[in-house]
């Protein structure tokens, strides 16, 4: 029993040796690879310190070429880029205002066409009118020309004595000249004798006869004159001269004018006519009674 129990002592502290040789042998193998793990963690960290240190140099030179960079470069181009702005803003501007004045330009030019176009026909307005009035003027002449010598006929028709007469084309006023005799022709007291009579109706006979000769001068049918005879009660030359100046008024009113320029003639005169006239009618009045409207009425 003694002998059997030594040996299993025996045994068993070998077992444990060898179990404790082994736990350290283990644990110092771990030791080493844990060892060997820090010494490359170690020299990874190193390494890693030195990565960093380089980093923070590389990044320290970076932010320096940056702020280079920035100041060489950027900062210009920032400027340029503003001052590019602010040139395109007033471009911008310029080419509103550009546009406005084009638009403007646009209207001006369509303004000056339209402008252009009005004085052309305001030219071509007055080439006509220039030729219309110059061709009025030549025959206002012509007309006038002819009135004259029909005004001269009917003068000498009621005073023989007048040797020219004209018609002024402008305003129409009257010349008239008479031979030189020792007493006048017309007394200036005499309303048949007074020379603006004369003329007058002188005048107003010579415009019929144009009339009748120029489609163109249309004159009325009907001549009212007021006592133009006031000389047929007198003697002497307002007298010789009032029949005449009857004789040329019967005359043309006895004209029966088939060219349509017929003429009426009524003439006031404080004397009876010197005679019966044919194709005459005489309204007498008395001084009670003035006006036509009480005139006695006769059948011829």
């Amino acid at each position: 029993m003694i002998t059997g129990g030594f040996v299993k002592c025996g045994q068993s502290h070998d077992g444990v040796e060898d179990r404790r040789e082994q736990q350290i042998a283990a644990a110092r193998a771990k030791v080493d690879r844990l060892l060997l793990r820090l010494r490359s963690l170690q020299e990874a960290s190193a390494a890693a310190a030195d990565q960093a240190a380089e980093a923070d140099t590389a990044a320290a030179a970076a932010l320096t070429a940056r702020d280079a960079y920035d100041e060489g470069h950027l900062q210009p181009a920032r400027k340029a880029a503003q001052q590019a702005e602010k040139e395109a803003h007033g471009l911008s501007r310029d080419v509103a205002q550009l546009k406005e004045r084009l638009e403007s330009a646009d209207y001006i030019s369509a303004q000056e066409q339209v402008i252009q176009a009005a004085k052309e026909q305001m030219e071509t307005a007055q080439a006509a009118r220039d030729a219309a009035v110059t061709a009025h003027d030549v025959r206002r002449k012509e007309v006038t020309g002819r009135w004259s010598e029909f005004f001269l006929a009917r003068l000498k028709q009621i005073n023989p004595d007048v040797e020219t007469a004209h018609i002024d084309p402008a305003d129409f006023t009257t010349r008239v000249k008479e031979r030189h005799t020792a007493d006048k022709t017309f007394a200036e007291s005499s309303v048949a004798g007074s020379p603006k009579v004369a003329t007058n109706v002188a005048l107003l006979l010579a415009l019929r006869d144009l009339g009748r000769v120029d489609r163109g001068v249309r004159v009325p049918p009907l001549m009212v004159i007021d006592s133009p005879l006031a000389g047929l009660g007198a003697k002497g030359l307002d007298h010789d001269t009032g029949l005449r100046l009857i004789d040329t008024l019967i005359d043309i009113a006895d004209d029966p004018s088939p060219d349509g320029y017929a003429c009426q003639v009524i003439a006031a005169t404080n004397d009876p006519l010197p005679r019966p006239y044919p194709g005459v009618r005489e309204i007498r009045i008395d001084t009670d009674n003035r006006f036509f409207d009480h005139a006695p009425r006769r059948d011829n």
